[in-house]
């Protein structure tokens, strides 16, 4: 039994120093292999890395134009090397002597990491401005990109924070003229809304400076914008009175009154149209005191609520126009002499339907005349009267109202 033990311990043995060994000669293959794949006829090779340039410690109230951020760089070395390399280690600076404002072109050196040789570098020489830097606040202030309607008007903006600091290089901050904030009126009446700073000089708008901080909050305030219209007020009557009576007037007072809404809700309102007033049967001069209604809930009457209307009777009349009535030409010696332009006039008159004597188509009831007493000079303007106008016959109108007489040559 003893001898089995030890017999069996041994196979085992073996086996487990089978599997150790079997292991270790794959790393070896594994290594071999990997060797084999990447090794060349020289054992080096050149791979290109970039890198970033260093300018130093810029003092503090100076600052650079960086045109050249990165510095591109092709090393050669061995191919295990390449797989520790560290791109830290690669240095790429300029060296200034001394900093003063101005513009600079300096060659770029390289500091290679040890193992490793620099086969080339572009750019070699950089270009880059130094100058001052400094610090300027402003107070953002809201620019709407579109029209805003009539029926707002922008009450105030509040800005969170009120006031932004901008630094950059002196030249081009002290040629800024306003930090603004833009957006549509659309969006600026749905609450506060993050904006970005924008910087403007004389021609337009600036990049390149820094913004601290870059985006504030904005809110709009608007107000309802509201109008004032003065429109006129008009009633109509229908009906009408007894025989031998008509409408002769119909007054109201106020005859205007001034309306108060928004742009929207004034459009196309042009008058106050009051209930109609029926004069049937009626005799005598009638006065009613009636309410105005607003056209809608949207606009406001200012004043008094209420308006006065007196409708005036009176006999009924007729009215008759002639046309082509001649101007008799009075006052002067020898009327023969003269000559009248024009020579004649149409001429609206009326009277009362009840009056004994109706007007003729034939015969106008009046005459027409020019006095010209103490005319002295040879040509003047006069107006056009009436006389020997028939009981109850009143003018109303004479058209033209004056004629030009004018001395004619011996």
């Amino acid at each position: 039994m003893a001898a089995y033990d030890r017999g069996e311990r041994g196979m085992m043995d073996r086996a487990v120093r089978t599997r150790w060994f079997m292991r270790a000669a794959s790393v070896v293959f594994a290594f071999m292999l990997w060797y084999f794949v990447t090794w060349d006829s020289t054992g080096l090779e050149k791979r290109t890395y970039l890198v970033p340039l260093d300018y130093g410690d810029v003092p503090e109230g100076y600052s650079i134009s960086q045109t050249v951020p990165n510095v591109e760089v092709e090393l050669e070395g061995r191919s295990e090397a390449f797989v520790f390399l560290n791109i830290g280690g690669i240095g790429a600076s300029v060296e200034m002597s001394s900093w003063k404002p101005g513009k600079y072109s300096l060659p770029i050196q390289l500091t290679p990491p040890g193992g490793f040789r620099v086969v080339g570098y572009s750019p070699n020489v950089v270009e880059f401005e130094v100058f001052r830097t400094i610090e300027r606040t402003f107070r953002p202030s809201l620019v709407f990109s579109d029209d805003a309607p009539d029926s707002l008007t922008l009450a105030s903006v509040d800005v969170v924070p009120p006031e932004v600091t901008v630094k950059g290089s002196e030249e081009a901050v002290m040629a800024l003229r306003r930090a603004e904030t833009r957006g549509t009126v659309r969006e600026m009446t749905g609450g506060t809304r993050e904006m970005a700073v924008i910087l403007t000089d004389e021609n337009g708008d600036v990049s390149g400076l820094d913004i601290e901080p870059p985006v504030v909050s904005v809110t709009a305030h608007f107000s309802r914008a509201l109008q004032e219209a003065r429109v006129p007020v008009k009633i109509e009557v229908t009906g009408k009175p007894p025989e031998g009576q008509e409408v002769g007037s119909v007054v109201v007072s106020p005859d205007h009154v001034t309306l108060r809404g928004t742009r929207e809700a004034l459009f196309g309102v042009t008058e106050i149209a009051l209930n109609p007033i029926d004069v049937s049967g009626h005799t005598e001069d009638m006065n009613i005191d009636i309410p105005l209604e607003a056209p809608s809930d949207a606009v406001m009457i200012l004043g008094s609520p209420h308006v006065s209307v007196r409708v005036e009777l009176r006999e009924a009349v007729e009215t008759r126009t002639y046309m082509g009535v001649p101007v008799i030409l009075e006052g002067l010696a020898d009327p023969g002499m003269w000559s009248v332009s024009p020579h004649s006039a149409s001429v609206t008159v009326e009277r009362a339907i009840s009056a004994a004597a109706p007007f003729t188509p034939e015969e106008p009831p009046f005459e027409l005349y020019i006095d010209a007493t103490n005319v002295v000079t040879s040509q003047i303007t006069l107006p056009i009267m009436t006389r020997n106008a028939a009981a109850g016959v009143s003018v109303i109108r004479i058209e033209p109202s004056q004629a030009t007489i004018t001395a004619l040559k011996k």
